[in-house]
């Protein structure tokens, strides 16, 4: 996967850990990240939405669950990002960063019973339609 020039970008993942009262941050590179919004038409006008896609190639630098852990509520920033503290998570969204996404789904892809990749991301779609489907 990596040799067809997709992967060529950097992304932070910032995973909170309740439990623990801390952020674990990871720093993922070689990876594609697409971060943009999208708009769907109604009778009242068009309403917009964050979407989201993080597709990250099983490595030896990159091996899921292992190396890095990604769940719902995780937040992804394009670049390699700071440090965050736990008191300051809840309202973590850097003011200087447009690159900053929300993680609503995880999914691991298989190839012959081992991961291949594992896709993340966020959509959203004027009738409520996303990441809730797949839960269904």
């Amino acid at each position: 996967m990596r040799k067809r020039g997709l992967y060529g970008q950097t992304v932070t993942v910032y995973h909170p850990v309740p439990m623990k009262k801390r952020v674990d941050r990871y720093v993922l590179r070689d990876v594609f990240c697409q971060i943009g919004s999208r708009e769907v038409p109604d009778a009242a006008g068009a309403k917009s939405g964050a979407a989201m896609l993080l597709v990250v190639p099983e490595t030896d630098a990159t091996r899921y669950s292992v190396d890095y852990k990604l769940a719902a509520g995780d937040r992804v920033m394009l670049g390699e990002g700071p440090e965050v503290e736990w008191a300051a998570w809840p309202s973590f969204v850097p003011a200087e960063v447009d690159g900053l996404g929300a993680i609503t789904y995880v999914l691991p892809l298989y190839l012959r019973g081992a991961v291949h990749h594992v896709e993340a991301g966020a959509w959203w779609s004027a009738g409520g339609a996303g990441a809730g489907r797949l839960a269904r």
